[in-house]
């Protein structure tokens, strides 16, 4: 019989895996496979299903995860056509976050070159972002201008009440103590204010079928791996109320299926992708790899139409790969 804590004991950020689970306080969880990344597997809640990186790397040592590669010079991380699409994609995220809610203070936790954060800005909100270093701030800040602080979101010095929206869009899986970062997005909101998260989906198909090769597991630097019924328990533990919960994104998903299988059939883990970054960015040298660069070009375009297949079923079934979830603060 799982043993619950009647009351959730705090989050912590050091070496040592915690007893019970951040979200439900459930004891019982179960190893579900070892990782691709070396010292690591993977641990998942019996009770939530929210799955957790075992060890966790502590924050003091994550930095050595996140290489100058990891973010390319000057932020540029992809080749020109896929950097374009980047910026569509962060446009039409910050139009629905505009007809989501009004403009005013927005912050951006995780806010990466802060296209969003720009896009907002010219639709009328005052941005403020946040980011793990003064690397992944770059480009937002010295090209783009904005503000942005190099911090820890937990004791960032941000006035309490007084942001219309808190975005958290692939970032809160990355944070060690995921629980306290949305009680954090709660103290700053304004009442009726706007939470947007959207983070990779551990209940999905993608991540069902491929287990351990899945892209967007991405161990160690993801931390802790939601689904839907974990999210959303965590949300509702700290009085958010789930608006719209969306399972599909055209920019994660069906890359999710590419890469996944690629991974799958025996390729270098996440080959493709370093095949697509610019130069600066890459962690395979290609000339090295002439079949499997061959082989991938060869096939991308029958995987891409699978994928693309693909994402329509598990958009149909609400498994997307990756879950987006925009949530109202009450009870202020």
């Amino acid at each position: 019989m799982a043993r619950t804590s009647s009351r959730f004991a705090p989050e912590t950020d050091n070496q040592s895996p915690s007893p019970h689970c951040p979200v439900c306080g459930s004891y019982e969880g179960r190893k579900a496979f070892d990782c691709v990344e070396k010292g690591f597997e993977l641990v998942a809640c019996s009770q939530c299903g929210l799955g957790r990186t075992s060890p966790p790397v502590p924050p003091g040592r994550i930095g050595r995860y996140y290489p100058d590669t990891y973010y390319g010079k000057e932020n540029v991380r992809f080749n020109a056509l896929f950097e374009r699409l980047t910026r569509l994609f962060r446009l039409r995220r910050a139009r629905v976050i505009r007809k989501t809610t009004r403009p005013g203070p927005v912050l951006d936790v995780g806010c990466g070159r802060g296209f969003i954060l720009s896009y907002l800005k010219s639709l009328g909100y005052e941005s403020h972002g946040i980011e793990l270093s003064d690397t992944a701030a770059w480009h937002a800040r010295n090209v783009l201008g904005l503000d942005i602080e190099t911090c820890d979101f937990l004791q960032s010095p941000h006035l309490k009440g007084i942001y219309n929206a808190v975005i958290l869009w692939h970032s809160l899986e990355h944070m060690p103590r995921p629980v306290e970062a949305i009680g954090r997005a709660w103290e700053l909101l304004r009442d009726g204010g706007l939470l947007a998260v959207a983070v990779p989906n551990y209940d999905s198909l993608q991540s069902r079928l491929f287990g351990r090769r899945w892209f967007h597991l991405d161990v160690p630097r993801h931390y802790f791996h939601f689904g839907p019924k974990s999210l959303s328990a965590v949300l509702s533990r700290h009085r958010f109320e789930v608006v719209q919960e969306d399972h599909f994104s055209l920019e994660q998903n069906p890359y999710g299926w590419v890469q996944s299988l690629y991974n799958a059939l025996g390729f270098d883990d996440n080959f493709l992708y370093s095949l697509l970054k610019n130069r600066s960015a890459r962690t395979v040298k290609m000339r090295r790899h002439p079949v499997q660069v061959g082989l991938t070009l060869l096939t991308l375009p029958f995987v891409t139409l699978l994928a693309l297949a693909m994402t329509g079923v598990e958009t149909a079934l609400r498994m997307g790969g990756t879950i987006e979830i925009y949530a109202v603060k009450r009870g202020g």
